[in-house]
């Protein structure tokens, strides 16, 4: 996938206070964090010769997560942005423009359809839009005839996208988009196209549950490590409770889970990865670990792990090039790829050599 940025007016004065063509400096760790996109902290760690060096990659990581929440928001209007909450209000009534970021990312969707199995749908907006309004209440479940009407609108070839006059318009009325399965690890994606231009290429961004490392830390490691959650202890404590961890470089590691976000109903919990089929949160498993380079894949593949068996999601994964797989099934079992094997903690894996 080719991620274009739209924001390098000040790439010139960040490579300036990086000093990259300066092989004397020392290189540094630095850390910061925001939450202000995505719903989520968002969380960079990056080596540079200076805090004024970090501050400036710093402010620009941020503006680029804060432009991209903007533009993918189904839920809040923005003045002069024609966004996704403005496009699922108007397409109905004809083709409405939608900025460029939001046409490339549907595209992308488009393409990647017929590889994610008919289990991830960002045609289902209405479906999950009422499984949110419902989970915001906290109170009841949705009604199950409701939840079927809206299950009638969700074909993905009713939205017409024309790349050309910047378009989209949806054949059936009752359509409605939701990019939260793909939208923060394709925004995270373009961020870590955007640092290899910036002069600070070692670096680990943390968005909720997705991580893309860069080049390996400058402190004598040859890798990142990066901790899978335990989805047990995590329901239960917001201390960092970690199962396993996965040591790797220039590679992102996203993870699906049932303890994300959730709430309770006569005792039961239900999260928000619906089935496509069921319209009911999946239960298949407790949360799946994709490891890949890209991104936004890396999203979207992992919600589709979630939403396949354990053994129908294995065999895809083996079938497939450069994807490994760390699954923690029902019954608190793990299952990963061969390939992950080298690189896991719990097998002997080191952030060293």
């Amino acid at each position: 996938m080719k991620y274009r940025l739209r924001f390098l007016c000040v790439l010139c004065a960040v490579c300036l206070l990086c000093g990259g063509c300066q092989a004397e400096k020392v290189m540094q760790k630095y850390s910061a964090s925001f939450y202000d996109a995505f719903d989520t902290v968002i969380s960079v760690i990056g080596y540079t010769d200076s805090q004024a060096s970090f501050d400036a990659v710093f402010g620009k990581v941020k503006e680029l997560f804060m432009h991209y929440h903007r533009i993918y928001d189904g839920y809040k209007a923005y003045e002069g942005v024609h966004n996704l909450y403005y496009v699922n209000k108007n397409a109905a009534s004809g083709p409405v423009e939608a900025e460029p970021e939001l046409i490339e990312l549907l595209l992308y969707m488009k393409e990647l359809q017929p590889k994610l199995l008919g289990r991830v749908n960002v045609a289902m907006g209405a479906v999950l839009s009422y499984w949110h309004d419902c989970r915001e209440e906290g109170v009841a479940l949705p009604e199950e005839r409701l939840l079927r009407a809206y299950g009638n609108h969700v074909n993905y070839d009713d939205v017409i996208i024309d790349a050309d006059a910047g378009t989209v318009y949806f054949a059936d009325p009752h359509l409605s988009l939701d990019l939260g399965a793909v939208a923060k690890g394709y925004a995270t994606e373009i961020v870590a196209s955007w640092l290899l231009t910036s002069g600070m290429t070692s670096y680990i961004i943390s968005a909720g549950g997705n991580v893309r490392c860069g080049e390996k830390p400058l402190d004598g490691r040859a890798r990142w490590g990066v901790g899978i959650q335990d989805p047990e202890e995590s329901l239960f404590s917001t201390a960092n409770n970690i199962k396993d961890v996965v040591y790797l470089t220039d590679m992102s590691v996203v993870t699906s889970g049932d303890y994300q976000r959730y709430y309770v109903v006569d005792g039961v919990r239900y999260h928000h990865i619906i089935d496509p089929d069921t319209l009911f949160p999946s239960a298949y498993m407790h949360q799946v670990t994709v490891v890949t380079k890209d991104s936004g894949y890396a999203d979207a593949l992992s919600t589709m792990l979630f939403l396949m068996s354990y053994e129908e999601g294995r065999a895809f994964v083996d079938s497939q090039p450069d994807i490994e797989a760390y699954w923690v099934l029902n019954d608190g079992s793990v299952q990963y790829t061969d390939g992950l094997q080298a690189i896991l903690r719990s097998q002997g894996g080191s952030a060293i050599n």
